[in-house]
Order: structure tokens, then sequence, then C-alpha cells
């Protein structure tokens, strides 16, 4: 990790947002609640992915209308649906 990559993460941490970490050179990365101390010669870290959630609602031709927020009003008679990201 880059210094200024090492300092995002610590502010973040700091401001109360989730970390995960992973040990160097393996594929999964795993959420710490706690981090009790810091190494970076063989822990990488990083901010927590917000699960990223999308809008939509699909015509009589199954044509959808994508939005990212709830606020969008699809046309009468047909709903809005939420598709929210899971995580693997």
């Amino acid at each position: 990790m880059t210094l200024e990559e090492m300092i995002a993460v610590l502010t973040h941490y700091k401001n109360g947002g989730k970390v995960q970490i992973r040990p160097i050179n393996t594929p999964n990365w795993y959420d710490s609640d706690v981090v009790q101390s810091w190494d970076f010669t063989s822990i990488e870290y990083r901010a927590k992915p917000e699960l990223q959630v999308i809008y939509a609602d699909f015509n009589e031709d199954g044509m959808v209308m994508a939005s990212n927020t709830e606020q969008y009003q699809p046309p009468f008679g047909r709903k809005l649906r939420k598709f929210v990201e899971v995580e693997e």
C-alpha cells in the first residue's frame, strides 16, 4: 500500500468507518470490527465497500428504467423495484 492509501484507510477507520482486511497475496477480504494493531507489511486494509442499491421499473416489453434514487416515480400502473447488491 502507498502512504496515501494507508492514511486514507486509517482516517476512514478513525472517523467510524468499517474496515476490511486480508493477508497479502490472498484473494478474500474479511470484515474487521476492531483493529487492535496495524500491520501494513503482511496485511492489506481497505474501507469496506458500501452495498450498491438500484431502483428500477420494467415496462410491458421488459425494458428497464433504472435510477439510483427511490424518488423516481414510475408511470401509472408500474411499481418501483429495489435491487440490493449481495455480499459474496
